[in-house]
């Protein structure tokens, strides 16, 4: 088994075969080198992102709370995997989603099936803030 994949997914959501499953040096289904594996993985625990496990949802916004739910004022609800990811998205700066879009071979694709996160105006947004830094050549992310 590879721990050395970032961002990668077998042949379906849930299929434990194929060229994003427990190979070595991976971002995003495609190969790297050792460094920007491991420049990549540096700059992700530095970033220290954290995926909500629970949301408090106040008294306010349930349409018909439960007795409990009025004495303590809301409830906290258990996020999903997806769920988790869209809190996480809304609560990042732009630069922090930057990031995410900037990382080697960077695929929407792959990041919507992982995360359930559409990113398709924010890619554009990303790859025309590249383009001007000149972080882009021949279609290829400049690492």
């Amino acid at each position: 088994m590879s721990e050395k994949m970032i961002f990668c997914l077998g042949e379906g959501r849930w299929e434990s075969k194929g060229i994003g499953y427990q190979k070595n040096l991976m971002i995003f289904n495609k190969p790297v080198s050792e460094e920007i594996y491991n420049k990549t993985k540096s700059e992700l625990d530095s970033k220290n992102f954290k995926l909500p496990l629970a949301k408090w949802i106040d008294i306010k916004e349930i349409e018909n709370p439960t007795t409990i739910q009025i004495q303590i004022g809301g409830m906290l609800k258990v996020l999903s995997y997806e769920g988790a990811w869209k809190e996480l998205w809304n609560e990042l700066s732009q630069t922090d989603k930057d990031f995410f879009t900037s990382l080697p071979n960077f695929d929407a694709e792959i990041f919507f099936k992982i995360t359930g996160i559409k990113l398709d105006d924010d890619v554009e947004k990303a790859i025309k803030l590249l383009t001007e830094k000149g972080r882009i050549k021949d279609g290829k992310i400049i690492v």
